[in-house]
């Protein structure tokens, strides 16, 4: 940030200003004595006349996506206006520098005014950010403001004239000469450390609930694992008992009215690999069974478990089966937003007596919750916050001064990485690296060889880690003399697709590595030192739910679960629920509507660097699961309706005006089928059509509606499972209405989607 030299510059006698000296200004005559020539002079009217204002959010996320990234305190410029080549924009109150500090001006104001010189410049080709290089001819006049009008003009390729006054239009400073030069965004990339180490925590809603109305039927469906139905019973609510689905459609074919909700409890299994798998697929099956139903669009699919998700400190897992549930159901919450809702129970009485107010509370239309808990009959909700530093320090060296660091996965992109990172980082000397291809593995050779000229041992073995007899020979193989001190867990694999097209394979091929893995490498443990350490990777999809990943977010949550199982159990873990990486992990292979999608959800890709340093951050923590993500400020700010809930504590406060770009005027259906009917007949299949390619753009990240052609099938355009769910999700959004998941398969083109959601709309 550019700092005034509290000495004046070209100043009237007295070291400031003199009293009354004014700024070159239309209405006040000539240029006074002394004033710095060629500085811009402030407008007669406020906003000068003729001028077109700036999205100004938008100039802060170009300047985010340039390198440049300005905190909440920084974000001070309220408005700005473009005339030409001549830039004003408004500062509003700030407040001001304590006077023992000998500021002159707020430090904040000051980069503030310097936010809006960069306006003229972001229409150049390329990356670039224009930074200020050198100060002439400036001038203060008035010490101690707290609220400034800036007039800047470009007074030649790298160098512009500015003007600050306060809002009575009082001159504040005047800067004959600002000169700029260039930053690459690599530049400044290099010079700084992004992304986020977050926590999953569970707060209490501000109060419990109105018991509602007992009048929108109820049922219970399928076994009750958990005794669920006899506290309904006690409570007096009404509800109808179903064995299955198939059992429910009998009944409805026969006349008995549609449940508005239907719960379903979750089985307490054993904790074995085969638990978590067969619950996993038991709910799938349901899920999937649930959403061919078209009388059911309007009904929420409630899951209970108990034990599932540790809410409070120190509380452990009792069902780490019943854990893969959250994940999954998450997943398809992220599809078929309020369609399913999620309730983990405890034991107390009271918790059970409150059942009937949390499922109400998400089953309400108004409300923002689709997943609560229920401890000593008081319900708390999800949600994500940023860590703060607890006095320690990364562990310097994981492996100790003769201990072996265990990685799997230590062949793959991320594991060459890690495995890097940990010797020249850590200066961790010994490395046996897990694999299933092991030394076969293309870059086995290279890797052993980089690490040996580093300093290190690397020794590559053929492991299946999910093969727990496989993985306890193998450990037992490590010499007395160099224990294993650390197993980093960082395997695994991906198979993603919409949940409609999930298959019980699918789910196991994902899970095995994840799941079977996990506990395998749990159980080993106990033949190892008690201060070994186990770092689990797993990901953000199982803690916010993910598009197309239900069988990688069901995987994730049961190795977030185990985690909390250790600590309680008095046994080291922590859990890393990756964000997306870039280089190194999946962002290399995703499509750019790929990205664009997350980016909506909160969340771009971390770069390699930042995400190693959250790695040693995270290893100096006491916490059983956190989130290392980079997150996408921009959706935080906008309150992007595509946001996790679990993110809302992230944003910032909602501005009190909407951005000039902003979607919330199309995004009322009432307002959109008003406006449609206010249209002549034959404009209006224009004007829908006109609406899906401008989603359909967005989707794609294409560059804009013209890019889509009405009559070029969807599957010719580029969907796929993944993004035929983000348009459908979208297209619910505007037009209000449930849309079912088979669309775009039964209007294949966007003229015909727009033919029949025309009359949707139309209908009464």
């Amino acid at each position: 940030m550019t700092v005034l030299d509290p000495r004046p510059s070209e100043a009237a006698p007295g070291g400031t200003a003199a009293a009354g000296h004014r700024c070159a200004h239309p209405g006040h005559g000539a240029e006074p004595a002394g004033a710095a020539p060629g500085a811009p002079a402030q407008p007669p009217t406020w906003p000068p006349v003729g001028s077109e204002p700036v999205d100004v959010p938008d100039l802060y996320d170009r300047l985010t996506a340039r390198g440049m990234e300005y905190g909440p305190a920084f974000r001070l410029l309220h408005a700005a206006w473009r005339r030409g080549t001549d830039v004003f924009a408004e500062i509003p109150q700030t407040d001001p520098a304590p006077p023992a500090t000998g500021l002159l001006m707020h430090p904040a104001l000051l980069d503030a005014a310097l936010h809006a010189a960069s306006i003229p410049f972001l229409d150049r080709d390329g990356d670039d950010t224009y930074l200020p290089f050198a100060w002439r001819g400036v001038r203060l006049h008035r010490p101690g403001a707290t609220a400034l009008r800036i007039h800047i003009t470009q007074t030649d390729d790298d160098s512009l004239a500015l003007t600050a006054t306060d809002t009575d239009d009082n001159p504040v400073l005047c800067a004959r000469s600002l000169m700029v030069r260039p930053v690459s965004r690599e530049q400044l990339r290099s010079t700084t450390t992004s992304g986020t180490l977050l926590r999953p925590v569970w707060r209490p809603l501000p109060a419990l609930p109105a018991r509602p109305a007992a009048d929108a039927p109820w049922a219970f469906l399928g076994t009750d694992h958990l005794g669920i139905t006899g506290e309904l019973k006690a409570t007096g609510r009404s509800f109808e008992n179903y064995a299955s689905l198939h059992a429910m459609d009998t009944a409805l074919r026969r006349g008995a009215p549609v449940p508005a909700v239907i719960l379903v409890s979750c089985a307490d299994g054993t904790d074995t690999a085969d638990d978590a798998r067969a619950e996993a697929q038991r709910c799938l099956a349901l899920v999937q069974e649930w959403l061919t139903d078209d009388r059911l669009t309007d009904s929420r699919l409630v899951f209970i478990t108990q034990g599932a998700q540790a809410c409070e400190p120190g509380e452990g897992i009792a069902s780490l089966a019943a854990s893969v549930v959250w994940g999954l159901v998450r997943s398809s919450q992220t599809e078929q937003p309020g369609r399913f809702a999620l309730v983990d129970i405890d034991e107390a009485d009271g918790s059970r007596r409150a059942l009937v107010a949390a499922v109400s509370t998400l089953t309400d239309p108004d409300t923002p919750h689709s997943q609560l808990a229920v401890r000593h009959g008081n319900l708390l909700h999800p949600r994500l916050h940023r860590t703060r530093p607890d006095g320690t320090e990364p562990t310097p060296n994981p492996a100790g001064p003769h201990g072996t660091v265990v990685l799997t996965g230590g062949t793959g992109a991320l594991g060459r990485v890690l495995a890097h990172h940990l010797v020249t980082r850590h200066d961790v000397r010994r490395l046996l690296l897990l694999s299933r291809s092991g030394p076969q593995a293309p870059a086995a050779r290279s890797l052993v060889a980089e690490l040996t000229e580093l300093g290190a041992r690397a020794n590559v073995i053929a492991c299946d880690v999910a093969d727990a007899d496989a993985l306890t020979a193998v450990l037992a193989d490590v010499p007395a003399e160099h224990p294993v001190t650390t197993l980093i867990h960082a395997a695994g694999v991906t198979d993603d697709g919409a949940v409609g097209t999930m298959t019980p394979r699918r789910l196991d091929r994902v899970m095995r590595p994840k799941v079977d893995a996990a506990l395998a490498l749990h159980q080993a443990t106990a033949s190892l030192p008690d201060d070994c350490r186990l770092v689990l990777f797993s990901s953000i999809s199982g803690v916010v739910g993910g598009a197309g990943q239900t069988n990688y977010a069901a995987a994730n949550t049961f190795v977030d679960a185990l985690a909390q199982h250790r600590r309680a159990a008095g046994l080291h873990a922590v859990s890393l629920a990756w964000g997306l990486w870039d280089e190194a992990g999946m962002g290399e292979r995703l499509a750019a509507a790929d990205l664009k999608r997350m980016e909506r959800a909160g969340i771009s890709a971390l770069r390699v660097a930042d995400g190693l340093a959250l790695f040693d951050a995270a290893l100096g923590r006491d916490d059983a699961v956190l989130v290392p993500v980079q997150l996408h400020e921009p959706a935080l700010r906008d309150h992007s309706p595509q946001l996790p809930d679990v993110f809302r504590d992230l944003c910032p406060p909602k501005p009190d005006h909407p951005r000039p770009t902003d979607r919330t005027a199309r995004t009322d259906p009432a307002e959109l089928r008003r406006s449609l009917l206010a249209l002549p007949e034959h404009e209006r299949t224009d004007a829908v059509e006109q609406l899906i390619r401008t989603e359909v753009a967005g989707v794609l990240a294409l560059t804009g509606p013209e890019a889509v052609d009405p009559a070029v099938e969807f599957s010719a355009i580029g969907f796929d499972s993944l993004t035929t769910v983000d348009l459908n999700r979208r297209l619910a959004a505007l037009t209000g209405l449930r849309l079912p998941a088979t669309l775009l398969f039964d209007h294949r083109t966007p003229a015909a989607l727009a033919a029949h959601l025309l009359r949707l709309t139309q209908q009464d």
